[in-house]
């Protein structure tokens, strides 16, 4: 497998990186990641599948028609979940070209607090959880090399043909993401004050629905509340330092989320009140 990274991060061509594989009971499970290649720049080459494991804001980048002219015919992967990704796929490869694929699982670079004995990636699946791979759209023997890869690497992987799941499950959550940002990344503080996230979820959750016409289940606000309760307790490693650690990375894609389903749920004249105010209270740019 080889990898293409941002310039300047190719340094673990040879030595490789460790994986932690997170057990909420036991110690982690170590693993090598030995890579083919790394490289800061696109390489020549004949490709199976291109996976595209970067933020929405990244992939509206001018890199991609580089990438295209590539590729070739190589099944594109990617765990995108903005209300327009798939549409900015669109614009460089055939949809039956495109396999879209709903992460459950965590990863980040450990340790967070002392989780793990030395530097690598950690990465947690809760249990029973399925990566949904989608097929319709994609050719299904895309789809289903996809899940074969995905189920030899150890992870739980399954076709589906409901279009728009991830970004059912975006609407869902990204709202409350915000809200803790907004909150200073305080758990115990976003669940002191849920309301307005539940309501900024529920209306971009009508949005979704409404473009690509799957319905999420909410949970009622007590549900929620003790979720955000229990989080510190069910995850083997820090949820709120891991929270803040990635969603800072992202936080271009958690505003580019909240203003496509603004904008989206405006052109079709939904509520958008709470996620405009959310979006409005949130800085220009996130800081460590």
């Amino acid at each position: 497998m080889s990898y293409l990274v941002k310039p300047g991060r190719t340094g673990w061509a040879d030595t490789g990186r460790t994986l932690y594989q997170l057990r909420w009971l036991g110690e982690p499970v170590t693993q090598q990641l030995r890579p083919e290649e790394v490289h800061a720049e696109i390489p020549d080459g004949t490709w199976d599948m291109v996976w595209l494991c970067v933020s929405s804001t990244a992939l509206r980048g001018s890199w991609l028609s580089d990438l295209r002219n590539a590729i070739g015919g190589a099944t594109v992967v990617s765990i995108g979940q903005d209300l327009h990704d798939r549409r900015v796929l669109e614009e460089f490869w055939p949809a039956e070209q495109i396999v879209q694929v709903v992460p459950s699982l965590f990863a980040y670079s450990a340790p967070l607090a002392g989780e793990v004995p030395a530097p690598g990636i950690a990465y947690w699946m809760p249990l029973g959880s399925t990566l949904e791979v989608l097929g319709a759209g994609a050719d299904r023997t895309r789809s289903e090399a996809v899940t074969t890869v995905l189920r030899a690497g150890g992870l739980r992987a399954r076709l589906t043909t409901r279009a728009g799941a991830g970004e059912g499950i975006a609407a869902l959550t990204v709202p409350y993401i915000a809200a803790l940002e907004v909150a200073s990344w305080s758990l115990p503080t976003l669940r002191s004050e849920v309301g307005p996230a539940a309501e900024a979820s529920a209306e971009a959750s009508a949005i979704v629905a409404a473009q690509t016409g799957v319905r999420q289940r909410r949970a009622p606000k007590f549900v929620v509340k003790m979720t955000l309760r229990l989080l510190p307790v069910l995850t083997p490693f820090d949820m709120a330092r891991y929270l803040e650690a990635h969603f800072i990375k992202v936080a271009d894609q958690t505003r580019l989320m909240l203003d496509d389903w603004i904008a989206e749920g405006e052109a079709r004249a939904l509520p958008v009140t709470r996620l405009r105010e959310l979006r409005s209270s949130l800085p220009a740019r996130a800081t460590m």
